[in-house]
């Protein structure tokens, strides 16, 4: 206590004179663990009007090289002192800790000893570090802590997931913070938040986020955790007037504090030496590129400050969307697999180690398992001067556009000529070639003979698609392989039987029968008499997509029997919109999910668009029910979030929420198979046939060009627009209950009750499905509710055709249903 007292009585004064008449003096109130400061940081006048010098760490592993254990025990070290001062907990290992930061010879050893011990907080926190000096700080406090979450906030323009909060740090050259977590309720809950950054000046950085995280997700503390506090008496009292203004109790805790004062003005340009760019020389380079297996892949895009889109998927592990303290472990293992495998490709006794912007923390804990020798520092967009005087913290620099956005400068500093004898340089995403240029002819004029460029996360290649189906290219691309020499068709009886022994119904495909006269007849007198109706409820549904989702989407239905029905909504918007809605029809499997390779596809085309999925009808909700799971997977999975309201052009069984009718009427396009279909048929998914970079497959049956209605059935329905017009606009101001309620399914369970059967599956309602029983499936009876219903024409007829019996049953939602012939025992 008597030496705190001390500390805080006879401060201790530092002088540094930086550049021409540029001098800070700092007041030390409070080293609790009595640090030299040059072992933390030395000074540097930086390209900043706002604020002309910078404290250059020498701990951080940003500006200048360190060693990295030395950066990942000052996290370690800020994790004790969290405990201390906020929970008063002390902790035998801080004395060894101390050491390894000032005595760089007993770094490693020191770390090695520490580095799986933890300390698990008395109650759950959120640790946030701010971009982009103080990812890595924020990280390697995080990974000594249990019981804790850990997220940085971003510079990033990132697509596909919003920014929850927005924040300004007004002193910098770049801004603007954005906050990307994966898990909503991060900051959902009540829990205590941790800032964490090398450096507190004012503190208004930290009152912008405060004020930004308490609009929206208000709680009681917060604490701030930093290597230096050099707040004067009015940004404290900011900080005090803060408390009392929200009603928060805000903590701070540094290693170091006091306070500055500043003379002079900010250097000028012209007045300072710089360092002349060495002669370009041949250096070996060596790109290596990181497998899937290492990390985990998000499926995000970013977008630079001129509109130019990366689609290259971001990594988990990142802390940039969030981390909890159980993944902790998992990452430190990724990392030391990595050092230990380039730690082998390694030419010599000293090796530089390079993270990128943003990208610190995983290329600093990579390097701390590279072997002896090994400095590690981090490209910066901070501009700072460089000097070639004494004690100066900067003694070269080298700029060049940022390989992410080439309107950005990026800098590194003092890395002598010669020094190194390679230098291995990490990038969280691959970039294109030409972007690379720059930083790739800095990284050449060093002198450093081998550079190893080592790309985390590349960019996924995925099969351009192949022509496919009847349908005009400009209506519709299929995501699908063309399977038609690789698979021969059962019949209908075989086929039932295998399904239901066990054989997943997407391993196999029906027989396409050419349909008979009789029936090509009726489709033509249906569509005739229903073309009107199908126009209506297209117009409908395409409103309500327009409404609900915006015009920035792209239509994905689901092949086959959604593939028409998205070719008439793609259509429809551009009648009436003038809009060009890009339109993919990909598979999605009961039982096996949807196509994730199509929808990677989609997100690489298309990175700034929404998906709207896209089906015909509604049975008894099934494919719902695998969208919203297969939704939900891949959200989990790649970070993305798909909506997955599913648009359907009619929804007898009230399954969704955005569609054209409600009404079980005869869609035409189910009364045939391939022939109103593009000639496609239903979608298939073999392990023998699709790969795992594969779309799932589909035969194209170009045999059948004669009988392909396909087009015919589109133009017929596009030509009724016009007339229905008026009623599209009625039926949209109309009130209508949108919420699912189940119905349908509510009345299936019934069925399956009254008519004993095991298997719901067995049960297909609506006449769409009811006709794709009676076409591909062994048919056990049909139930309708009326014998004269217009729409049932062609199910009697088929029903007759195939002797299949017709009962009349009225409790239900649905005209029809069509109950599949269970064949398990039937032989015996």
């Amino acid at each position: 206590m008597k030496e705190k007292i001390l500390q805080a009585c006879l401060p201790k004064r530092h002088i540094y004179n930086i550049l021409n008449d540029l001098r800070v003096v700092i007041n030390i109130t409070k080293n609790q663990y009595e640090i030299p400061l040059e072992s933390l940081f030395s000074m540097a006048a930086r390209r900043n009007k706002k604020r002309g010098f910078l404290f250059v760490s020498k701990v951080l592993g940003k500006h200048i090289p360190v060693i990295p254990q030395i950066s990942l025990l000052t996290g370690a070290l800020l994790a004790r002192a969290l405990m201390k001062e906020v929970y008063k907990i002390d902790d035998s290992h801080t004395e060894d800790i101390v050491k390894g930061i000032v005595d760089q010879k007993e770094c490693k050893k020191i770390y090695e000893s520490i580095r799986k011990q933890t300390i698990t907080l008395p109650e759950k926190a959120l640790l946030i570090g701010f971009a982009e000096t103080a990812t890595a700080l924020g990280y390697s406090v995080f990974e000594k802590l249990q019981n804790v979450s850990y997220i940085h906030t971003t510079r990033e323009d990132i697509l596909n997931i919003a920014s929850e909060i927005n924040f300004e740090e007004e002193h910098s050259h770049a801004t603007t913070h954005r906050f990307y977590p994966l898990d909503k309720d991060l900051l959902q809950s009540k829990e205590p938040i941790v800032l964490i950054d090398d450096e507190i000046t004012t503190g208004k950085t930290v009152v912008n986020i405060i004020e930004a995280i308490q609009n929206k997700f208000p709680r009681k503390n917060y604490v701030v955790l930093s290597i230096l506090d050099w707040r004067k008496e009015e940004d404290i009292k900011r900080y005090e007037e803060l408390e009392k203004r929200l009603g928060i109790k805000i903590y701070t805790v540094s290693l170091v504090s006091g306070t500055i004062e500043v003379e002079g003005k900010p250097v000028d340009d012209v007045a300072i030496e710089k360092e002349n760019r060495k002669a370009v020389v041949e250096s070996k380079i060596n790109v290596i590129r990181l497998e899937e297996q290492y990390f985990k892949q998000l499926l995000f895009s970013s977008i630079d400050s001129r509109g130019k889109i990366n689609t290259c998927p971001y990594l988990k592990e990142t802390g940039r969307f969030g981390i909890k303290s159980e993944a902790c472990e998992e990452v430190g293992h990724v990392c030391r697999k990595i050092g230990e495998l380039l730690k082998v490709k390694r030419k010599g006794k000293k090796t530089l180690c390079l993270g990128t912007g943003e990208f610190m923390y995983i290329p600093m804990k990579i390097a701390a398992y590279m072997g002896d020798g090994v400095l590690y520092h981090s490209s910066t967009r901070s501009p700072i001067h460089p000097a070639t005087k004494s004690e100066y913290a900067i003694k070269n620099a080298y700029s060049f556009k940022s390989p992410d956005d080439p309107f950005i400068m990026n800098y590194l500093y003092n890395i002598p000529y010669g020094y190194y004898d390679d230098c291995f340089i990490f990038f969280e995403r691959e970039v294109a070639k030409e972007r690379m240029d720059e930083i790739m002819e800095t990284l050449r004029s060093l002198g450093i003979p081998y550079i190893n460029v080592i790309v985390c996360s590349n960019n996924y290649k995925l099969q351009e698609p192949s022509k496919m189906g009847s349908y005009d290219k400009d209506d519709v691309t299929f995501l699908l392989k063309d399977i038609s020499n690789m698979m021969e068709e059962k019949g209908t009886k075989e086929r039932e039987k295998l399904i239901q022994s066990g054989i997943h119904y997407s391993e196999m495909l029906p027989k396409e029968y050419k349909p008979t006269k009789e029936y090509i007849d009726l489709f033509h007198i249906s569509l005739k008499e229903s073309a009107k109706k199908l126009s209506l409820a297209v117009g409908v549904v395409a409103e309500k997509i327009i409404k609900n989702r915006g015009e920035n989407i792209v239509i994905v239905s689901l092949a086959r029997a959604g593939t028409p029905v998205g070719i008439l909504i793609k259509r429809y918007i551009a009648y009436k919109y003038g809009l060009d809605i890009p339109h993919y029809s990909i598979s999605i499997i009961r039982g096996k999910g949807i196509d994730e390779n199509a929808i990677k596809y989609i997100l690489k085309k298309h990175p700034d668009k929404s998906i709207q999925f896209v089906d015909g009808w509604t049975g008894k909700g099934a494919i719902t029910k695998v969208l919203e799971k297969a939704c939900k997977e891949f959200e989990e999975k790649y970070g993305v979030h798909l909506n997955d309201d599913l648009a359907v052009l009619a929804d007898p069984g009230y399954c969704v929420a955005t569609f054209g009718t409600r009404e079980d009427f005869l869609i035409a396009s189910a009364c045939l198979n391939a022939t109103v279909s593009g000639l496609v048929s239903r979608t298939v998914h073999r392990k023998d046939m699709i790969g795992p970079r594969d779309y799932h497959g589909a035969k194209y049956y170009k045999e059948l060009a004669d009988e392909d209605v396909s087009n015919l059935f589109i133009d017929t329905i596009t030509k009724e627009f016009g007339a229905v017009k008026a009623l599209v606009a009625a039926a949209i101001n109309e009130v209508q209950e949108t919420t699912p309620t189940w119905a349908g399914l509510k009345d299936i369970k019934n069925i399956q009750r009254v008519f004993g059967i095991d298997d719901i599956n067995l049960i297909k309602p609506g006449i769409g499905e009811t006709t794709r029983v009676l076409l591909r499936r062994v048919p056990w009876k049909i139930l309708v509710k009326d014998m004269n219903n217009p729409n049932l024409k062609h199910i009697l007829l088929l029903a007759e055709d195939r002797n299949v019996p017709v009962e009349i049953y009225n409790d239900m939602t649905y005209q029809c249903c069509g109950i599949i012939k269970p064949l398990k025992g039937e032989e015996k």
